[in-house]
């Protein structure tokens, strides 16, 4: 195979939702090691964030995160993480080489000039970039040709197709990667970060590996061990290892990655829990943020057909919960829709 292809893996930051981003210190470091030995290429180490409350993976800056990075990162590289809108570039530090030398920004359609802006700054910092716009599929094909102008202007190391609510299928895939592909430029990775709501994670990987060899693009792909995530999980990346091992020449550790899924992550499935099931396939199918069903799931008595009814009656806007001025914690808008649903369907 000529392209390269490159494994981020997203174990501490995705799957640290599922703790409250408190995980336990003895986890943090035992995944990392276990990862490093694997021969994994990328790892998230966590969130950096302006409001830093003392949970265990939030740090202020990339010193913070030193006290769990293996001594000796051999052949992998360490992931810094933040949301646009939870943290700035005046609060990054420079790049000193002890930390994370990457930096992954993510950030909604609404946030594109700020982020491309943290971008600048944070690789004059010092840092490579990785620039995660959100809901990829949410971008029409000319919206997305303007962001990948404007992103060839400033040249981040990786830019990502996102499938923030884990709704794309292969054919979507298929399209936004041949339009990136087309307009990007060819200095510039192309990634995928995909949720597993529709089952399709690592089938959407496999695909792209494809894409990519057919274009001789380089790329990387997310994962993590055990598809630990919120809500339905990610890809697995034990899973896109070993495919890569089989078709593509690499030569990832599996027992490594195998016996640090049973050591750390098996431990934990008595009381935390991600993966396929039917209200995250609503969420899939109806593009819809995690919340919204959370919401219902929690405030009312809603069967699974309840509440693929009462998203069905939200707008695109509502049911992701993202754009400028709307508050994720405000689910009266739902409520409303629930309480319609409800008065019609007694």
């Amino acid at each position: 195979m000529g392209t390269k292809v490159h494994i981020v893996d997203c174990t501490i930051r995705d799957g640290g939702y599922l703790f409250d981003k408190n995980s336990n210190p003895e986890f943090v470091k035992g995944i990392l090691q276990g990862l490093v030995d694997a021969g994994i290429d990328y790892m998230e180490t966590g969130f950096l964030q302006s409001k830093v409350n003392g949970e265990t993976i939030v740090y202020h800056n990339s010193k913070d995160v030193i006290k769990y990075l293996p001594k000796n990162p051999k052949s992998s590289t360490y992931l810094g993480f933040c949301d646009n809108s939870r943290y700035t570039p005046e609060e990054l530090d420079c790049c000193d080489g002890k930390s994370f030398k990457w930096l992954r920004i993510s950030f909604a359609k609404y946030e594109i000039d700020a982020s491309l802006q943290f971008c600048k700054k944070a690789q004059g910092k010092g840092y490579r970039v990785q620039f995660n716009p959100m809901d990829s599929i949410s971008y029409s094909p000319e919206e997305r040709a303007a962001l990948i102008e404007k992103v060839n202007i400033v040249k981040p190391a990786v830019f990502s197709i996102v499938d923030t609510f884990g709704a794309m299928y292969m054919t979507d895939l298929e399209k936004i990667f041949r339009q990136f592909d087309e307009l990007l430029d060819k200095e510039i990775m192309i990634g995928l970060h995909s949720h597993d709501n529709l089952g399709l994670s690592c089938a959407l990987a496999e695909r792209m590996v494809e894409l990519a060899e057919k274009s001789g693009r380089e790329i990387c792909i997310d994962g993590s061990l055990f598809g630990m995530g919120r809500g339905a999980g990610n890809a697995r990346t034990e899973l896109l290892a070993d495919y890569l091992n089989k078709h593509c020449g690499t030569d990832y550790n599996i027992q490594v990655l195998l016996q640090t899924i049973d050591k750390y992550i098996v431990p934990v499935l008595d009381h935390i829990h991600w993966g396929y099931d039917l209200p995250m396939f609503i969420c899939g199918t109806k593009h819809s943020h995690i919340d919204n069903v959370n919401h219902l799931k929690k405030t009312t008595d809603s069967s699974i057909t309840d509440i693929f009814n009462v998203i069905d009656l939200l707008t695109p806007q509502q049911r992701t919960r993202y754009g400028a001025g709307y508050s994720k914690t405000d689910f009266s808008q739902l409520d409303e829709k629930y309480n319609d649903y409800r008065l019609k369907n007694k």
